[in-house]
């Protein structure tokens, strides 16, 4: 089938009364177009429910109207609307008439509107949308947040996201042994002989395919064909090499976008694409797009996965949810592996409005979307059957793990699956068992309380509470239902159990930024540690942790809402063995001789400045990340000291002085860190094009190109010729982020333009 966009023409509204028997737009209603998140401009609450947990957002019920005038040549065609992503809870309407619904804002919806349309008037559609409150655990927006199609086809087609291109082998002369996989569907009166061609443009071959297949009347046909391609490049994160597809069935001509590649593993190996080992360093990402919202555009995605890849990781975890095609294409084009997630809960509810209340009848129509559609992409290397499921040590949850991996293995057998097990949540009613057996208390001083409660409490034993026998005996059950298992925070079990299953691969599914050297030491030592994927790559909106209106942002990404990496992301990147020169942080002054626990989610509140402002011989903590080994520091030339770096990074203190800080690694790798002159300091944009999108970046450096941070300066951003879609820097709110003039702070602002 092929598609034609709807996202534009779009009316917004919110309305309380649902009762009508007209659906008229009302005076207030928003034009805009889709992608269009309505919660992120239905402003913030100082009063919200929902709390920190949606950055002080409460939604209500919002309306999505437009007309759709159907051109004469479609009228014998088969018309489907095809929405990407509706949150959360959807209805959809065609000329009053519901067509479709969805209880889950991260799936797709599909509505057949063949029989509803008209073409002698304009076509009404509606959808209405809410987001319940205690809904979710972060931020999700609300309303049409991913793109809209209209999807046509003649009445004997192949059925969307049915065609799937696999690889099964690649041979040493530079061909593929490929399987390809398409449904045909017969609408008409009629048994039809369909001639059905294949072609692949870019490739040694272009036509692959040409015969016939009989499809029998209503009938669904599963094409199942063997082909050998020539000529074809792997893609690979080094080489992401892709070709487009084109498959004619009878009349119906569908264009897709393929990547052929191999893929397996084993606890000898580990994970190998292409027979080539792979280790997984990897990004836990959220699906929002901060200034922009909850929403998913392919411009911004393009720009976020280049700047991640920028920063030394070759994966991306969607967490905790459907990955947008958005995301997804992104990483197909730019060379980015995806560990794709069905969800955040099973049948046990983590929020009183979340999708545990619908999980029990839509958790295989949401999992088949998830698949069906993402297959085709060749970053997915992975799929995850949910997150940190507080219900998955019970008898019903270790058959839910069964059913969700036997029905991902039925659709597509070329990925792992995989599940993100937190040791804590994991233990269910029996933790209260592991803090009594841990502390020698009476069990009855665990029963009450949240298990968030329970790990604060255990903080300083979460190395014994993972490698607990309890623990133990719900991985042994899970091993089944799994190909690799996914360990949330618990590096401590990756040795022994390497040791003690034989045929158990490993995954750090979440990780501690502070534990990125320990991991990734064990990571190289084991086989069966494929990788690890930290929490957080980027930051994201909501899950505050208590913060007060009007705050909005999570900030434990390695790299900020605005596209600026921190100094973890540095020394990630030299734990990583990407970076050998060294780099500089400096705690600000007030944060000296204090300990360095910033929480779990956080590795340091250093900043890559030396212009402070302090009195001369104020003591610093000065923190210099440097590849294994050791590292000099110098001060305006002289030998501050000199320490090892086991851990990748060493700390120094050092009397406050104007001028320059050097750090000097055994390879005399350097780097330097100097005072800024604020006389000659002026504002810097740096420009990211993708399509009609600038993505814009400000800073303030001097003119040796120092950076000044925090500075305060108001950029006034608006561009002629572009329209100003969103601009903010960390200290603006949801507010503002329409407005022209953004403050400065941190180490900038951001501002996104799309052309007029």
């Amino acid at each position: 089938m092929q598609r034609i966009s709807l996202n534009d023409g779009w009316y917004v509204y919110a309305r309380d009364d649902a009762f009508s028997l007209v659906t008229a737009i009302p005076d207030d209603a928003v034009p805009t177009s889709v992608p269009y998140d309505a919660l992120l401009h239905e402003g913030q609450r100082p009063d919200s429910v929902n709390a920190g947990r949606t950055s002080h957002f409460d939604g209500q019920v919002y309306y999505y109207q437009r007309e759709l005038v159907l051109d004469e040549s479609l009228r014998d065609k088969r018309l489907l609307l095809k929405f990407e992503a509706i949150f959360s809870k959807s209805f959809v309407y065609v000329n009053g008439s519901q067509v479709g619904m969805g209880d889950f804002g991260y799936a797709s919806l599909t509505c057949d509107i063949t029989s509803y349309v008209r073409w002698d008037a304009p076509n009404t559609l509606l959808v209405v949308c809410k987001t319940d409150l205690l809904s979710s655990r972060w931020y999700a927006g609300c309303g049409i947040v991913r793109p809209v199609w209209l999807m046509y086809g003649p009445q004997v087609h192949t059925e969307p996201d049915s065609i799937w291109l696999t690889t099964q082998e690649l041979t040493p002369d530079g061909g593929a042994r490929v399987r390809l996989r398409a449904t045909l569907l017969n609408y008409t009166g009629v048994a039809r002989n369909v001639n059905v061609r294949l072609r692949i443009f870019d490739a040694e071959e272009a036509d692959v395919l040409n015969e016939a297949f009989p499809v029998r009347m209503g009938e669904r046909y599963e094409l199942n064909r063997h082909l050998y391609l020539r000529g074809i490049r792997p893609w690979s994160e080094e080489d992401p090499q892709w070709y487009w597809i084109e498959l004619t069935v009878g009349d119906d001509v569908a264009h897709m976008r393929c990547g052929l590649r191999t893929e397996s593993w084993d606890p000898e190996r580990g994970l190998l694409v292409n027979d080539k080992p792979v280790l997984l360093r990897g990004a836990c990402i959220h699906h929002d797009e901060g200034i922009l919202g909850g929403v998913a555009h392919k411009e911004f995605e393009l720009w976020r996965v280049a700047r991640l890849k920028e920063a030394g990781f070759n994966a991306i975890r969607s967490a905790h949810n459907h990955a947008s095609q958005e995301l997804l294409d992104a990483c197909d084009k730019l060379g980015m592996y995806v560990l794709d997630e069905v969800c955040d809960m099973w049948t046990k509810l983590k929020g009183f409005g979340d999708f545990a209340q619908y999980f029990p009848h839509s958790w295989r129509q949401v999992t088949t979307s998830l698949v069906r559609e993402d297959r085709c992409h060749p970053c997915v290397v992975g799929y995850s059957t949910g997150n940190e499921i507080s219900d998955i040590n019970t008898e019903r949850g270790f058959e839910v793990a069964h059913e969700l991996c036997e029905l991902i293995h039925e659709l597509d057998d070329t990925r792992f699956v995989t599940n993100g097990v937190n040791g804590a949540f994991a233990a269910g009613e029996e933790v209260a068992d592991i803090a009594a057996d841990l502390t020698g208390r009476p069990r009855e001083d665990f029963v009450t309380g949240d298990v968030n409660q329970f790990m604060g409490l255990m903080a300083t034993r979460m190395a014994d509470i993972t490698r607990h026998p309890v623990v133990s005996r719900v991985l042994e059950r899970l091993d089944s239902s799994v190909d690799v298992q996914g360990y949330n925070y618990m590096t401590a079990r990756y040795e022994s159990d390497a040791a003690r299953y034989s045929q158990r691969v490993m995954l750090g599914t979440e990780t501690y930024p502070r534990q990125v050297a320990e991991n990734w030491d064990l990571i190289e030592k084991l086989p069966a540690v494929i990788g690890e994927f930290t929490w957080t790559g980027w930051d994201y909106i909501g899950e505050l942790g208590g913060e007060p209106y009007p705050a909005w942002q999570n900030t434990s990404g390695d790299v900020d809402t605005f596209g600026f990496r921190r100094p973890v992301s540095y020394w990630r990147e030299i734990v990583f063995g990407l970076r050998t020169s060294p780099y500089i942080a400096v705690r600000p002054p007030e944060a000296h001789g204090t300990p360095r626990m910033f929480g779990p989610w956080k590795f340091t509140d250093a900043v890559a400045s030396w212009t402070w402002g302090v009195e001369p011989g104020t003591p610093m903590t000065v923190e210099v990340y440097a590849p294994n080994g050791s590292v000099e520091l110098r001060q305006n030339g002289k030998t501050v000291g000199c320490a090892e770096t086991a851990e990748r990074y060493a700390l120094f203190e050092v009397p406050y002085e104007e001028g320059t800080l050097e750090a000097v690694t055994e390879a005399c790798e350097r780097c330097t860190l100097a005072t800024a002159d604020i006389a000659t300091a002026h504002l810097v944009t740096e420009d990211v094009a993708y399509g009609d999108w600038i993505f814009s970046q400000a800073h303030v450096e001097d003119a040796e190109g120092t950076w000044v941070l925090d500075s305060g300066w108001s950029w006034e951003c608006a561009r002629e010729g572009y329209e100003l879609v969103a601009a903010g820097s960390s200290v603006s709110t949801p507010a503002d982020f329409g407005a022209s003039s953004v403050r400065l702070s941190g180490q900038g602002a951001l501002a996104i333009y799309r052309k007029l």
